[in-house]
C-alpha cells in the first residue's frame, strides 16, 4: 500500500492558523465607529475654538497664530480619517464589503479629500508586489528614484530632485497631499468605473476642498485663507507620508522577474516600527506593516497582539523581520536615497539595515 506523505504547512499558512485560533481575524466595528465619534469631536472643537479666537484677537499675533494652528491640526484630523478610509479599503471594519466600501468612499473623498476608487486600486498593486520593480506604483514616484535605472530615466526637474532625493526626502514629505490630490483628479477621468460613482467622488471633493476654505475666509479673510488652506495640506501630506514611508522606502527591492512565496515577499520587504500607545493611534496601525501585509483584512486592534505571534515565529524559523524606532527608519530611508541618488552603482537590492541584521536561511 502507498502511503502518501501529508503535504508540508507553508510558512505563511502555519501563521494564519496561530492568528485564526488566537481571534484576530474577526471584525470590529465598535473601535472605528467610537474612533470616527472621537475624531469628529476633537475636529468641531478646533473650528469652534479657533473660530472664538480669530473673533476675540482680530489682527492680532494670536489671531495668526490661531489660524496656523487650525490649519495644522486640521490636516492632522484630515489624515486620521484617511487612514480610517485605507482600513475600511481593506475590508478592516465591516463584514459586508458594500458597506466597506461606502465608509472609505465617504471618508476618502469628503473627509481626506482625495479619491478613494484611485486609492482603492493604487493601494491594492502595491499589496500585490510590494517593492517589486515595475509592478509597484509605490516605487514609481515622479521626483524619487528607488534605482539607478529610474533616476537616470528622469529629466529637468524631476533628475534634479532625485539627484538630491536623500537630503530632500522630509521637505518632500510636505508636498504629499499636493500629489495624492493631482494622482486623484487624474484618476476619476478612468472609464473603468461608471460615471456616476466618478461623479460623487469629485462632488465630494470639491466640496471637501473648498469648505474648509470657505469657513477661513469668514474667519481671516480670503487672502488669509489661501495661505491656511496650503498649510491644511502641508500638515495633510506630511503626516501622511511619514506614516506610510517607513513602511517599506529603503527596503530590499525585488527584481521584476523573480518569484518569491507570499510569505517571505511581505515580510522581507516590509518594516515595522516599534510601537506605542501614541504611534499605534497616530499611524493608523501603520507601524505594524508586516502584519498588516500578511492579513490586510485585519481590524487594527487585533495588529498588536497579531505582531506577538508574527515576531515570535520569524525568530522560531530564523526569518528576518525588520523592526526600528521610527526616527532609525528615516535615517535609512534618507541613506537609501542617497546611495541611489548620488551614485551610479547603487546596488537596490540591498537594505542599509540588512548587513546588520542575521541572514536568513
Amino acid at each position: 500500500m502507498t502511503v502518501i506523505a501529508p503535504r508540508t504547512q507553508t510558512n505563511f499558512a502555519q501563521v494564519l492558523e496561530l492568528v485564526r485560533g488566537a481571534g484576530l481575524l474577526e471584525k470590529k466595528p465598535s473601535f472605528y465607529i467610537i474612533r470616527l465619534v472621537v475624531i469628529s469631536l476633537i475636529a468641531s472643537t478646533l473650528w469652534v475654538g479657533a473660530g472664538f479666537i480669530a473673533w476675540a484677537t482680530s489682527h492680532s499675533t494670536w489671531w495668526i497664530i490661531a489660524g496656523f494652528a487650525l490649519a495644522a491640526l486640521l490636516g492632522i484630523m484630515s489624515a486620521q480619517y484617511g487612514f480610517i478610509a485605507h482600513e475600511a479599503s481593506h475590508r478592516q471594519i465591516f463584514k459586508n464589503n458594500k458597506l466597506n466600501d461606502w465608509t472609505g468612499l465617504i471618508l476618502a473623498n469628503l473627509f481626506a479629500g482625495l479619491s478613494y476608487g484611485f486609492w482603492l486600486r493604487k493601494h491594492n498593486k502595491h499589496h500585490q508586489r510590494p517593492n517589486q520593480i515595475g509592478e509597484d506604483p509605490d516605487i514609481a514616484i515622479r521626483v524619487l528614484s528607488f534605482t539607478t535605472e529610474s533616476k537616470e530615466s528622469k529629466k529637468g526637474i524631476e533628475r534634479w530632485f532625485s539627484d538630491r532625493q536623500g537630503y530632500l526626502f522630509p521637505f518632500l514629505l510636505l508636498f504629499t497631499g499636493f500629489d495624492l490630490l493631482l494622482d486623484s483628479m487624474v484618476g476619476l477621468r478612468r472609464t473603468d468605473r461608471k460615471l456616476s460613482v466618478r461623479l460623487l467622488e469629485f462632488s465630494l471633493m470639491v466640496i471637501r476642498q473648498s469648505f474648509p476654505y470657505v469657513v477661513m475666509a469668514i474667519m481671516f479673510g480670503p487672502l488669509w485663507a489661501i495661505a491656511l488652506w496650503f498649510v491644511m495640506m502641508l500638515s495633510f501630506g506630511f503626516f501622511m507620508g511619514a506614516a506610510f514611508a517607513p513602511n517599506h522606502k529603503g527596503m530590499p527591492l525585488i527584481s521584476k522577474d523573480s518569484k518569491l512565496d507570499f510569505f517571505s515577499r511581505q515580510v522581507l520587504t516590509s518594516r515595522n516600527i516599534r510601537g506605542s500607545w501614541l504611534k499605534d493611534n497616530l499611524m493608523g496601525g501603520l507601524n505594524y506593516q508586516v502584519e498588516h501585509h500578511l492579513f490586510p483584512a485585519m481590524a487594527r486592534p487585533y495588529l498588536r497582539k497579531a505582531h506577538t505571534i508574527v515576531s515570535e515565529y520569524c525568530r522560531s524559523n530564523d526569518v528576518t523581520m525588520v523592526e526600528m524606532n521610527l526616527l532609525a527608519s528615516y535615517i535609512a530611508i534618507m541613506k537609501h536615497l542617497n546611495k541611489v541618488g548620488l551614485s551610479n552603482n547603487a546596488d537596490p537590492f540591498v537594505c542599509p539595515m540588512v548587513a546588520e541584521l542575521r541572514p536568513r536561511n
